[in-house]
């Protein structure tokens, strides 16, 4: 009897809950109690702006949100609708070398196209890659924006909840020809999605993780420049410095901004290609009182389309039972598989709601927060290499066979995680193999090109973890233990130990290279594996073309479910297991497991098993529909993620120079619940301003530049006992005049800041 069950005919649900919640909070989050997630169903539909303009209207099955341009409406937009918006596309400019050749000659072509773009309706101008909706915009400001002594005044404070539409376009259309004569033109405007430029950049999404940068603005513009760029000694200049920004090679923030502005200056040097604007997407959801949704956030650079966004809206009204009903504006095109599948927006979406990674992106700036996997802190962090145990394992190229790393192991740095593990979606026990498999899997599919295990896509996905993986094992499972009625809950927490070569100048990124987890267990990993090698279908697009196969679908493809269930039963009659895994599988926990994936076929009609909190229930090309997994043993705790909605936004009001110090002013602006609504208000940023009921954490940055325009300091500024934030300038100063830029970021909110500026003179 499922846990849900056996409460209900207790008659104390209710009581169980709440019971759950007292203990889970008195814990801190500890023990975990309860999925995350609200709605018990959610239903994604791809509808085009006409049909998701009448489904906000419909007042039985209302639309709560619609991934996708503007609902076009035949009257009035409905008062109770409201927007967010996020960072959409690149505007680039590009010159034709038949018309204008030289360095000189496309600069001023460039430049003249740049003007002519202001008055585009659509676009933000903007003559740089790093945008107000980059984390690092503050180091680069004063060449992105018209900077101005005087800070700016405020934005209309309901502009973050409630904006009206102005643009229109397909999220996630690519190189859209503003302006454009096919054959005769000298300059050519391209539209470039953020997603797109991430999918070049070959960023895994599922069950791969990002590297920890992939929001940051220099990393985004280098892998949209770079390959325009045609000088060699400006390219490989280029190449040098995007380098030292991966691995870490540099002293200070200082210096770490300097490198970042040098290679934006290499990638725009020779006038191949230039950003000058970008356009926002706007996404619409519904504030009905009733029918609608709350708890929004949103993701500066995904918008809705985002893990952590759709773990934290919440229905107004029934928001145990009720279903959430999601409109998109494109049909699914990409296969459905979590090694190289889901890479359209609806498949992002789906990944989203079943996939479970072990971070998820912080929707408002270029972290990441802990979901599966928590890191316990540092035992050390010089720069000096450090022996890895001889007992722990990394994987052989090309075979992936798991192999002890002996006695002259060697890393620059450890991370410790905690695992939170739980059953997957086919009653499969998450076990060390489930953890340590997709390691092996990286090094069998994406180390070398000539080999038959060889996947382009997958390589590039997986090649940070395969450059500094040095070692992992598995130290201990730690176990905890929640009583309910008489009823009681065991949890399991694999402690892993991960080894890597990785400059300890960030625990954060440290973090991010290399986890323990997988959001699929490893018998539906190798029987993709299986698939693959038996020439049933290809992992990505790209290699599916190249060898002239089905791209591998886990859902949607009858024809490739029945070959791989055939493949089941042969490996259950077999106890198959990986090679890599024999030493740690037995034949008899094989076939279990494959009698587990077979019964859950059966059930489901897919193979999309994850550990998520959500699970497929039903897809057609109309609607795709998702269950949520009401059980207690689901390890992330209710409203985890709760804290991103309605992030507050810091506002400089006033920036000083006093002595040897900038002491900067500000402003906080704040949500307010009232009943089922939300209200703005501004109020002065003081120690005991508070966001709801919880504290603000502020962090104040600043960066210092030179009159060279090099920076000669960065960090953060601390808090003074009145409220203010003080930057102190370092010692001795040469003579000279500097500017000192300073934004306060509340929350960890850096979407487009208000950033104060003080020009001054040392002398």
């Amino acid at each position: 009897m499922s846990v849900r069950r056996h409460l209900m005919q207790s008659g104390t649900l209710a009581a169980m809950l709440l019971c759950a919640t007292v203990s889970a909070a008195q814990a801190g989050h500890e023990v975990p109690y309860y999925p995350s997630f609200y709605p018990q169903e959610i239903r994604i539909e791809p509808l085009d702006p006409g049909a998701a303009a009448r489904e906000f209207s419909n007042a039985k099955d209302p639309l709560h949100a619609y991934l996708g341009t503007i609902p076009q409406f035949s009257g009035e937009m409905p008062s109770h609708l409201k927007s967010v918006v996020s960072l959409r596309s690149f505007i680039t400019v590009k010159v034709n070398p038949e018309r204008a050749q030289g360095r000189e000659a496309r600069c001023r072509a460039i430049e003249n196209a740049a003007n002519a773009l202001v008055s585009h309706p659509d676009v933000v101008p903007h003559r740089y890659p790093i945008t107000p909706y980059h984390a690092d915009y503050i180091g680069h400001v004063d060449r992105g924006a018209d900077t101005k002594p005087t800070v700016g005044s405020a934005a209309d404070p309901s502009a973050s909840l409630a904006v009206r539409a102005q643009n229109a376009g397909s999220e996630d259309m690519v190189l859209h020809r503003l302006a454009l004569d096919p054959t005769d033109w000298d300059i050519r405007f391209d539209e470039v999605a953020v997603n797109e430029v991430l999918r070049a950049a070959n960023v895994g999404f599922n069950a791969w993780p990002a590297p920890p940068w992939v929001k940051e603005g220099w990393f985004q513009a280098y892998h949209l420049l770079q390959p325009a760029v045609s000088g060699a000694a400006e390219r490989k200049h280029a190449d040098e410095l995007y380098g030292r920004l991966v691995e870490a090679d540099y002293r200070d923030p200082a210096e770490r901004l300097n490198i970042a502005r040098d290679l934006i200056t290499e990638l725009t040097r020779g006038c191949d290609r230039a950003v000058v604007g970008y356009r926002l997407r706007r996404e619409f959801y519904s504030d009905d009182f009733s029918n609608g949704i709350e708890n929004i956030a949103v993701d500066s650079q995904f918008g809705f389309n985002s893990a952590i966004v759709l773990r934290t809206l919440k229905l107004k009204d029934l928001p145990w039972n009720g279903w959430l009903r999601l409109g998109i504006e494109i049909r699914a095109t990409a296969a459905w598989n979590p090694v190289a599948g889901f890479t359209d927006a609806p498949g992002r979406l789906v990944w989203a709601i079943v996939g479970d990674d072990a971070f998820l992106a912080v929707p408002y700036n270029s972290l990441w927060a802990p979901n599966r996997a928590e890191v316990r802190p540092a035992e050390q962090s010089t720069r000096q290499s450090i022996r890895v145990p001889a007992d722990a394992l990394v994987p052989e190229p090309g075979t992936g066979r798991l192999v002890p790393t002996g006695a002259a192991g060697s890393a620059m740095t450890k991370v410790v995680y905690r695992v939170l593990a739980a059953s997957f979606q086919d009653g499969s026990e998450m076990g060390t193999a489930d953890l340590i498999y997709p390691y092996a899997f990286a090094y069998r599919w994406g180390s070398s090109p000539a080999a038959a295990t060889f996947d382009a896509e997958v390589s590039a996905a997986t090649s940070l973890i395969r450059d500094r993986l040095k070692g992992v094992r598995v130290i201990r499972v730690e176990e905890s233990k929640l009583p309910i009625a008489d009823l009681v809950f065991t949890y399991r927490s694999p402690i892993v130990e991960v080894y890597v070569d990785a400059i300890p100048t960030d625990e954060h990124e440290d973090a991010l290279v290399a986890p323990p987890w997988s959001s699929v267990p490893w018998h539906v990993l190798a029987l993709m594996e299986a698939a693959v090698e038996r020439e049933i279908a290809a992992f990505s697009q790209s290699e599916a073309k190249r060898r002239n196969l089905p791209w591998l679908d886990l859902a949607r493809d009858p024809a490739q479910r029945d070959k791989l269930r055939a493949l089941i039963k042969e490996f259950a009659t077999a106890g198959y297991r990986p090679a890599a895994l024999e030493s740690l599988v037995n034949a008899q926990a094989a076939t279990a497991r494959w009698q587990a994936l077979d019964q859950f076929v059966e059930s489901n009609n897919h193979l999309l098993v994850t550990n998520g909190p959500y699970r497929l229930r039903s897809f057609s090309p109309d609607v795709y529909t998702f269950d949520v997994i009401r059980e207690f043993i689901y390890p992330v705790g209710l409203g985890t993620f709760d804290f991103y909605a309605y992030p507050a936004k810091a506002f400089v009001t006033r920036v000083e120079h006093i002595g040897n110090r900038i002491l900067v002013t500000a402003d906080a602006e704040i949500a307010l619940k009232q009943q089922r609504d939300r209200r703005i208000v501004r109020v002065s940023l003081k120690h005991d301003t508070l966001r709801e009921m919880l504290p603000i954490r502020p962090v104040a940055r600043y960066v210092l530049l030179g009159e060279t325009g090099r920076v000669v300091a960065a960090g953060d500024a601390s808090r003074e006992g009145d409220g203010r934030f003080a930057v102190s300038l370092p010692p001795n100063l040469p003579t000279g005049n500097y500017t000192v830029f300073t934004a306060i970021f509340l929350d960890g909110n850096t979407i487009n800041p208000t950033i104060g500026r003080m020009d001054f003179r040392s002398n």
